[in-house]
């Protein structure tokens, strides 16, 4: 049964949820919601979701004190893609918007940030990867589009771009684009850090603090070729543990500035009836599958599994949610908790508003619909186009067949023992397993007998010189 499939049983469960809660005090208005993403996150380098290096204990502290999905699934590991299905609540198959870092969103959807100022809230935005621009059109529903980058100093320089984009200079247009707005009666504010992107320079006066510890030396010190990543190598560091410290130094860089962001907003006394949501666009891949600091082009889980946290007074506290969800459930779950009723037309994520109420037993009751994550991946299109789909143990990945030169190479299945190779480094297709059979069987249902997806050039942009010359700091293009 797919997700599709069971679209039905998940209103009756919600609508079941609703009239419960009914009976009871109703929760407080949201008033505010602080919508937070990071820029090529991870869920694993973080401390709330195991990972051994203090990289966030101001997300950890966060996580702690609201709802925190243990497996969040991005719909496709590149910025433009990935935000795309956030602000539309809809799969990247669905849209056509796939592969690039950069895309403009046509006209016909009412977005996230659209939708928010449609019921009434003020909305502010603070982004600092130049590809989520207004020249494509992300201002697109807001009152207030601040680019961190947007003055006389934008470089494709690396170092020179990085000055411009990290946290503490988030922090600084944030607060004051919110103090122009801390009068309004209803705020949307979604404030985007990049730092854990590549290339990994740490801003100036930050020393790391995770080279020499245990994990450092007993990680791999193998040389990686960077040969013509100019926007990934650091001086002539080599090393792959070097580099793995060196974007959990920048991961601990983005965790410092947004409790900082915290911190100002309740010395403001912005966060009563306020609502905190924090995710990723995508993860990075630092070295599995050997992709070396990079994510888009590979359907694994280094790259697609990201952070997932709520925190707010009607929801529950210290929750851990298990079961795999996706971020295309975003905009389904923010119009449930701010304007319930409420109709968008074409929305293909579900509310994950039963794992949230307080009740101990909605979670439970919830899991038995959202048994399904989804996501796409690839590369240099169309050579690649990955389809995936997980459940709580098992992953399986499908890419179609393809003509390279004079061969066609047949479709391919790869499948995955999460359980016991979060890695993926196991591949266990072909055995006939009743699990392999009824992935299969789920995953080309999703897919609607659609192997590859074409989508107009008109919906990717990537000329304008700024946003080329961004693509090259980040190491997209040489």
């Amino acid at each position: 049964m797919t997700r599709l499939t069971i679209w039905s049983s998940r209103v009756l469960m919600i609508v079941v949820f609703a009239v419960c809660v009914g009976c009871a005090e109703p929760p407080p208005e949201i008033r505010r919601v602080f919508f937070i993403t990071v820029d090529t996150l991870r869920a694993d380098h973080l401390g709330t979701y195991g990972y051994a290096r203090d990289t966030s204990p101001g997300i950890d502290r966060l996580a702690a004190s609201g709802v925190v999905f243990e497996r969040a699934i991005a719909q496709w590991p590149k910025t433009g893609s990935s935000f795309v299905s956030m602000f539309t609540g809809q799969y990247p198959q669905t849209t056509g918007l796939t592969h690039n870092a950069a895309i403009e969103i046509p006209n016909g959807y009412l977005t996230l940030p659209e939708f928010f100022k449609e019921i009434g809230f003020t909305t502010v935005a603070v982004t600092s990867n130049a590809v989520l621009t207004s020249r494509l059109g992300w201002d697109s529903g807001f009152d207030s589009f601040v680019e961190s980058w947007d003055d006389e100093r934008f470089s494709d320089d690396p170092q020179v771009y990085r000055k411009l984009i990290w946290g503490g200079r988030v922090n600084k247009l944030a607060f004051e684009a919110i103090d122009r707005h801390a009068g309004a009666q209803r705020l949307f504010a979604w404030i985007h850090y990049s730092d854990p992107h590549a290339p990994y320079i740490l801003p100036e006066g930050w020393e790391n603090p995770f080279l020499g510890d245990d994990l450092y030396r007993s990680g791999d010190a193998r040389a990686v070729d960077l040969t013509g990543t100019r926007g990934r190598a650091i001086g002539d560091e080599r090393e792959l543990r070097w580099y793995q410290a060196q974007y959990d130094a920048n991961v601990a860089v983005a965790d410092r500035s947004i409790t900082e962001l915290l911190a100002g907003l309740e010395q403001r006394g912005l966060l009563e009836d306020s609502l905190i949501v924090l995710t990723a666009d995508h993860g990075e891949s630092l070295g599995e599958h050997d992709l070396y600091f990079d994510h888009g082009p590979r359907p694994y889980n280094a790259s697609s599994w990201v952070p997932l946290i709520f925190v707010g007074p009607p929801l529950a506290k210290g929750r851990r949610i298990s079961t795999p969800v996706e971020l295309v459930d975003l905009y389904a779950t923010l119009r449930d908790l701010v304007a319930p009723g409420r109709e968008v037309p074409g929305l293909e994520g579900a509310s994950l508003l039963p794992f949230l109420l307080p009740e101990e037993t909605s979670d439970e009751v919830a899991a038995a619909s959202f048994r399904y994550a989804f996501s796409q991946a690839g590369g240099k299109y169309p050579l690649r186009h990955y389809r995936s789909v997980q459940d709580d143990r098992w992953k399986l990945v499908y890419h179609p067949e393809v003509q390279r030169g004079n061969r066609l190479q047949p479709a391919w299945w790869e499948l995955y023992d999460l359980s016991s190779d979060r890695g993926e480094t196991h591949d266990l297709f072909g055995q006939s397993s009743p699990d392999e059979r009824r992935l299969q069987r789920v995953l080309s249902g999703w897919m609607k007998g659609n192997d590859w997806l074409r989508r107009s050039a008109e919906t990717v942009e990537e000329s304008s010189e700024e946003t080329r010359r961004a693509l090259k700091a980040l190491g997209y293009i040489q």
